[in-house]
């Protein structure tokens, strides 16, 4: 098989992938959408975070859809773009920053490792970082760093991108139950942070999709809210 066709091969398979994760992030987000909403308090009560990362990631799916396979390179970047300018409210425009840093820093070929997994963590960490322009603790913005630091400690460890994803899953719900108390707005509400929740929404989508197993029981956190 020539290049040509081994790389086509490859980025088939990849653009197969990323739409069954996308796919199943945006059936996850779309169940929690309204309790996603009802958390949502910072920066301004507007209730719409939930939506807008609904209508962030069904842009991806559709984008997803309607691409074909090309080298993986051109379609990464493509796709990145076409996120970006479709991005909806702030929360979106974060998401598609995290989405866009993973894909770019994402291996050309082979499996992701713990390396490479921490590399596409830190790429999402700082654009989503660079999106904002005064940072704030108890956000989406503390999630990605303690994703970060998590996918750091596992880098040397001989675990499978599954256990992986589950150990970022454990220390992502920790974290969201944290920024209850991180931020004064959060804390006096009593509620966790809407875009810090909705990005766990995805990754335990993501995790799940991998395993091969359905995402049944809701974010710990969003049970305090009633939809």
């Amino acid at each position: 098989m020539s290049d040509t066709k081994t790389d086509l091969k490859a980025a088939s398979a990849e653009l197969a992938l990323v739409r069954r994760l996308a796919t199943s992030a945006l059936e996850a987000l779309e169940r929690e959408r309204q309790r996603i909403d009802g958390l949502n308090v910072y920066p301004v009560p507007d209730g719409d975070t939930g939506m807008n990362l609904v209508l962030t990631v069904r842009a991806l799916v559709e984008e997803l859809d309607a691409t074909e396979s090309s080298a993986p390179a051109a379609f990464r970047r493509d796709l990145a773009r076409a996120l970006l300018m479709r991005a909806r409210g702030t929360s979106g425009v974060i998401l598609a920053q995290i989405v866009r840093g993973a894909v770019e820093a994402a291996p050309v070929s082979g499996p992701i490792g713990g390396r490479a997994l921490a590399t596409m963590l830190e790429r999402s960490r700082d654009a989503a970082y660079s999106a904002v322009a005064k940072p704030a603790e108890g956000t989406i913005l503390t999630m990605m760093r303690e994703l970060t630091d998590e996918a750091r400690e596992q880098r040397r460890k001989g675990l499978s991108l599954e256990q992986r994803l589950d150990g970022l899953v454990e220390r992502g719900e920790a974290a969201l139950e944290r920024t209850r108390e991180q931020s004064p707005v959060l804390s006096e509400a009593g509620v966790v942070d809407a875009g810090a929740a909705g990005l766990l929404v995805c990754l335990r989508a993501i995790s799940s999709a991998l395993a091969g197993a359905p995402v049944v029981a809701p974010v710990p956190a969003l049970r305090l809210v009633s939809p």
